[in-house]
């Protein structure tokens, strides 16, 4: 299939949105407090997603015996400075579930409290946005609100150890994340979805659709996160950070008073990382963003607050090791997807961390393979383009749903 490229022009307030077609053009560059990711052969990755989906086959019958989640509380809504429909911010959350990663499911652990938002019609085609590093459901406020009152049925969970979810210390990576994502389609949403998801959330959407396709009926990627280097000419691999080094030594080292020595110093280093961007919330989003206005109060406590909790510092020394312990490339994700299922990639072209060429990458290796996807450039936005230019994503996203739904439909006669 043909690869496509639309420039999405700046939008005010609900103004039309213009395409033309144009090249993308910018280097890759890394981002500062990325998550690193192992090196793994292809084999490798390969093996391990066959291994994944093996282990869920095997317990499906105790998912299914799993405990109901709570009645979904229906979101307030509210309308912004500018006119804009969203989701207004409620401090204690909103509908919880329990799940249990699937490690902890076969050692019989307890499970954990995972806190989303269910929005519109229970009969409306289902849509799951997923959130990404640092952020939570409510960093989906304005496609809530759009997407709801358009129709859909959709649902934004805040992943484990983020926002409102419990703060597991666990060896988190992008396979948790990932069944995190089906189990709850199968076990709360009841069925496939399209899957939306910005930044680490695009990657661990990307990574859940390669492991159950079935669970897919879409896929959009905002400003996706995950390791791309090894197709892209002359890009050198990621090198590890300090804490990456230690965090790795301490995990391999044997019980006794150096893996304590190594331990000491990676909580150190997580430390410091998780107090100086506790401190720094407010500028680092005003950076990521083209349009600090909608850095408002709203957002920033929705990022605060859950970084007050007791066992935040230990669940962030956590997280911030899963991508080197994800063990699946993006591209070796890729392969795993089914020819017909439908991409959809927005972006956010003024990215100080996910540059364009990581887009130019996902849709050239798409044309490879013969899958459908087309890259929507939003001009005016950042890292977080469904929040930073929400007009724009929702008139490329509802528009695009729209020819996925046309898509499916039969022929008439």
């Amino acid at each position: 299939m043909a690869m496509e490229m639309m420039r999405v022009d700046p939008v005010v307030r609900g103004a039309p949105v213009r395409a033309s077609l144009a090249p993308v053009q910018g280097p890759t560059v890394p981002m500062p407090l990325r998550c690193q990711h192992g090196y793994g052969s292809t084999f490798a990755a390969i093996t391990g997603l066959a291994a994944l989906q093996g282990r869920r086959l095997s317990r499906a019958r105790k998912l299914e015996a799993s405990q109901a989640p709570d009645a979904a509380v229906a979101p307030a809504l509210e309308t912004d400075a500018a006119g804009r429909r969203r989701l207004q911010y409620q401090p204690e959350g909103w509908s919880t579930w329990d799940w249990t990663p699937p490690e902890h499911l076969e050692m019989g652990s307890d499970s954990f409290k995972i806190n989303y938002i269910a929005a519109g019609p229970e009969n409306g085609q289902r849509i799951m946005l997923v959130h990404g590093f640092g952020a939570s459901s409510y960093h989906w406020r304005y496609q809530v609100a759009t997407l709801a009152e358009q129709g859909y049925r959709v649902y934004s969970m805040c992943l484990l150890g983020y926002g409102w979810s419990d703060r597991a210390v666990l060896q988190y990576s992008g396979e948790v994340w990932a069944a995190q994502i089906n189990d709850f389609l199968a076990q709360v949403a009841g069925g496939p979805a399209v899957l939306v998801g910005n930044s680490i959330g695009a990657f661990a959407t990307l990574l859940a659709a390669s492991l159950e396709s079935t669970f897919c009926h879409g896929l959009v990627l905002l400003n996706a996160a995950g390791r791309f280097e090894e197709r892209q000419p002359g890009e050198a691999p990621a090198r590890k950070q300090a804490g990456d080094v230690v965090a790795e030594a301490a995990e391999q080292a044997e019980p006794g008073p150096i893996q304590w020595v190594f331990e000491q110093v990676r909580r150190a280093l997580a430390g410091w990382a998780f107090y100086t961007t506790k401190l720094r919330i407010q500028p680092i989003l005003q950076w990521v963003y083209v349009n600090e206005e909608q850095v408002d109060e709203d957002l920033v406590t929705s990022i605060r607050t859950p970084a007050d909790h007791p066992n935040a510092l230990d669940a962030f020394a956590e997280v911030i090791q899963a991508g080197r312990r994800t063990q699946v490339s993006v591209f070796e994700a890729l392969d795993a997807l089914p020819l017909s299922l439908p991409v959809l990639l927005i972006w956010g072209m003024q990215d100080p961390w996910m540059r364009p060429a990581r887009a130019n990458a996902i849709l050239s290796e798409c044309a490879q393979r013969g899958i459908g996807c087309r890259l929507v450039e939003v001009e005016e936005a950042g890292h977080c383009p469904q929040d930073d230019a929400p007009v724009a994503v929702n008139t490329a996203l509802v528009s695009w749903l729209e020819e996925v739904k046309q898509a499916k439909q039969p022929a008439a006669a």
